[in-house]
């Protein structure tokens, strides 16, 4: 009886294992395009809206060389190559929905005249962009760190910056500092100089008066 119900708990962990995993995977579908029903493909993240769409753009466009044009709420790249996926030119559409921490993808790509890539279709070129989705925890992370990156540099170029502009300044005050005290020990010398011509002549007046 033991064993039955270990057996039981271990399916039913198995089921909840893989439900969970094919939460997070990518999956191939349909969405309406253009008044058909297209082949299409998404992937959930566990990212922000905005870091995965930039991530994405910039991949693209870096891979494209060209910048995407807006479609019936998709971003389009059209007749790019894209080796991993296929020899032939595609049309590559995407867009990203989502809130703060939670993303998903749906990519469509095309061989042209809404000839949109499936499994059954083409599953070579299916499985190209599968693979795509599923590194995009990667490359999201790896863009999200870019940024950061790129803008704690940033912080630190406009601090040093600042920093070096004070280093001067300082530097520039203690010259004055040395010129200003050895200004004031010379005249501390000639204050004493003529403190003693000054009694001299007191003296001297004093001298005249009392003959």
């Amino acid at each position: 009886m033991f064993k039955k119900v270990l057996l039981a708990c271990m399916g039913f962990g198995g089921i909840m294992t893989a439900a969970s995993t094919h939460t997070f995977a990518q999956q191939e579908t349909t969405v309406k395009y253009n008044s058909i029903d297209a082949a299409a493909f998404t992937m959930p993240l566990e990212a922000d809206k905005a870091d995965v769409s930039n991530s994405i753009e910039d991949y693209f466009k870096n891979t494209f060389a060209v910048k995407s044009a807006s479609s019936k709420g998709f971003r389009v790249f059209k007749a790019v190559s894209w080796p991993e996926v296929s020899t032939e030119k595609l049309d590559v559409y995407y867009k990203v929905d989502g809130r703060k921490g939670k993303s998903e993808v749906t990519m469509l790509v095309s061989k042209g005249y809404d000839n949109f890539i499936s499994n059954q279709s083409d599953a070579q070129a299916a499985a190209g962009v599968k693979n795509f989705l599923s590194g995009l925890n990667v490359k999201v992370g790896e863009y999200t760190k870019g940024v950061a990156v790129a803008a704690g540099a940033k912080g630190l170029e406009a601090a040093q910056k600042e920093y070096d502009k004070y280093v001067k300044k300082a530097e520039d005050l203690n010259k004055q500092k040395s010129k200003l005290e050895k200004d004031i020990a010379d005249n501390q010398s000639k204050l004493a100089e003529r403190e003693k011509d000054l009694n001299k002549a007191k003296s001297v007046l004093d001298a005249a008066q009392n003959k």
